[in-house]
């Protein structure tokens, strides 16, 4: 699928836009919400320090594919559609939130709550802004239909198959792999019990599902070519969100975020495989032609 991008003031709106959200998500967790951070385990303030432009540029490549996706998915652009995919797709950003819940100890519902409300409202406060400033125009392609009932039944499959191979790779082969992981003295919950595991399950079926949503969105000929690729650029881009996690969080290694990266983008890649393979989209020539 092609389509129309300005990309120098593409560039400039997106990064432009990264960089306020990056300022307001620093003020909002070190002057407004910092109160609620005084249990969290914590990186030592004179250890994020030299982090920073580490996470700063987290943020510049993630929220600029997020202006990005936007493009791919939505055809006719206007605020409102903006606002929207600032609010669905950044409610997709903020789900390895819920995620690092589960094992971070002294991390309770509100706190959150509060970060994913949070999280949310930062995308759609960018995209308003890129919306705004980058103005983008329309395009004259269709998306093609979602065959529901299919795609809900092999969505949360392929889910679950990742759940399955990301539990079993974290409890059981990451440990026979890889010597000191994960560091001997990272901070965890001591029980997770049977709600914190349903919890867990839940984030994955809504991020995972979403995942292969977003696909049938950005890829209108499908083909294995392209949900394999998009397995991969997608798949690391998802897990942005633990490197921003690595700065935060207290002895959280450069080891550990350097074989959960790969092993992120690995799970998404046997993840579309799995999901092009059992979905079998019906291809409308009408809205192929249009897209293309």
């Amino acid at each position: 699928m092609n389509i129309t991008v300005n990309w120098p003031r593409f560039l400039v709106a997106s990064i432009l836009g990264s960089i306020l959200i990056f300022v307001l998500d620093v003020l909002w967790h070190t002057h407004v919400a910092v109160d609620m951070y005084a249990n969290y385990p914590s990186r030592p303030t004179e250890e994020v320090k030299p982090l920073i432009p580490f996470l700063f540029a987290t943020y510049v490549v993630q929220l600029v594919i997020f202006c990005y996706l936007y493009l791919r998915m939505y055809p006719q652009r206007s605020l409102a559609n903006a606002v929207w995919w600032g609010a669905w797709g950044g409610f997709f950003v903020v789900l390895p939130n819920g995620q690092f819940f589960v094992g971070t100890p002294n991390m309770g519902w509100d706190l959150l709550a509060m970060q994913m409300i949070e999280g949310t409202v930062m995308t759609m406060i960018l995209m308003a802004f890129f919306q705004l400033v980058y103005q983008p125009k329309n395009e004259s392609w269709v998306p093609v239909a979602t065959d529901w009932p299919r795609f809900l039944i092999m969505g949360i499959l392929s889910a679950i198959l990742v759940f399955v191979l990301d539990i079993s790779f974290h409890q059981h082969l990451a440990q026979v792999i890889f010597s000191e992981y994960p560091a001997h003295d990272f901070p965890h919950r001591e029980h997770v019990g049977p709600d914190l595991f349903g919890w867990l399950f839940l984030t994955y079926l809504f991020q995972l599902s979403i995942f292969c949503y977003m696909f049938l969105r950005t890829y209108p000929r499908r083909g294995m070519g392209n949900a394999l690729w998009f397995g991969v650029w997608l798949g690391v881009w998802v897990v942005i969100p633990n490197m921003q996690f690595f700065v935060a969080l207290d002895k959280y290694t450069w080891k550990m975020l350097i074989i959960q990266v790969p092993e992120g983008a690995i799970l998404t890649v046997i993840m579309m495989a799995f999901f092009e393979w059992a979905y079998r989209p019906r291809v409308h020539t009408g809205s192929l032609a249009a897209a293309e």
